[in-house]
């Protein structure tokens, strides 16, 4: 989309109106809903990769666990509804299902991927010229890198408990300063969403951006989505008509929507980082001799 210098203002409201318009003009609107319907279609495949994954690894609890925290930290009346098919795909075996699993996630996953990488690459108004091979491969890759680092951190998870265990069986005295261990639910899952999300600015996009280029969006959607998870859940829990309205599939559509708000967050951050990033070059030549 060309840049009007007439709508380009220093102030930070300015900016603000101009990356709102370009959210509109790069239809990003429509472009959250893939996202987010891409998003819940490959949720209970990945689960099922994940769950295989981690029996593969040699521990199976740690698809569990990690579910179980994500329970604990997220909204409870956004994973509620899903929560009985989540541990119904958990606890039962799922045999043979592994490669069907892992070609549909990677399907359904790596949709979901590229549409994120679409949005961002309309936001910073790049074109992107690399080849689908090499896309798709970058796809596949996120997928399996972000399972591998989920594991990982189902093992934090795990052990954490262990600790606080030992420590209370073998040195009693010492309790208290393992006290913070009760509190690392949110931090870490805080720490998680910002290096995914600095991962996905850093990697879909069609040029490598710097980290001081794209803070300013992922610092803006770290905090809207967190400002989201409570506000969205308090209108669940007090105003809500999605049972009402979609009767048995009220759970669904709850989600869903979440996810669509939270995907117009995401592309939202890149205009943000853009129009910053115009100010900024429209600053430099202003300073120039």
């Amino acid at each position: 989309m060309a840049e009007s210098p007439a709508r380009q203002s220093g102030t930070t409201s300015g900016m603000i109106w101009e990356a709102i318009a370009r959210l509109f003009a790069d239809e990003a609107i429509p472009l959250a809903g893939n996202i987010a319907f891409r998003t819940l279609f490959s949720a209970f495949p990945f689960l099922i990769f994940l769950t295989a994954l981690s029996g593969f690894l040699g521990n199976d609890r740690l698809a569990a666990s990690l579910v179980e925290f994500l329970f604990a930290v997220a909204p409870e009346q956004i994973v509620r509804p899903l929560e009985g098919e989540i541990l119904s795909v958990l606890t039962e075996r799922q045999k043979g299902l592994l490669s069907l699993s892992v070609l549909i996630t990677i399907w359904s996953a790596s949709g979901g991927v590229d549409s994120v990488r679409v949005g961002l690459n309309r936001a910073y108004d790049l074109k992107d010229h690399r080849s689908y091979p090499l896309l798709l491969a970058q796809n596949i890759a996120f997928v399996f890198v972000g399972a591998l680092a989920l594991l990982l951190l189902a093992l934090l998870i795990v052990l954490g408990p262990l600790v606080v265990a030992f420590v209370n069986e073998h040195a009693p005295g010492a309790r208290e300063a393992f006290a913070w261990i009760d509190f690392w639910r949110y931090p870490v899952a805080i720490l998680a969403v910002t290096a995914v999300l600095v991962a996905a600015h850093k990697i879909l996009p069609a040029r490598k951006l710097k980290l001081a280029d794209i803070w300013p969006g992922i610092t803006f959607t770290l905090i809207v989505w967190i400002l989201l998870s409570a506000l969205f859940a308090q209108y669940l829990a007090h105003f809500s008509t999605f049972a009402s309205t979609y009767a048995g599939l009220g759970g669904i559509a709850a989600a869903l929507f979440f996810l669509y708000l939270s995907a117009i967050v995401l592309i939202f951050g890149g205009e943000i980082n853009r129009v910053i990033g115009i100010h900024r070059q429209n600053q430099h030549a202003m300073t120039r001799p």
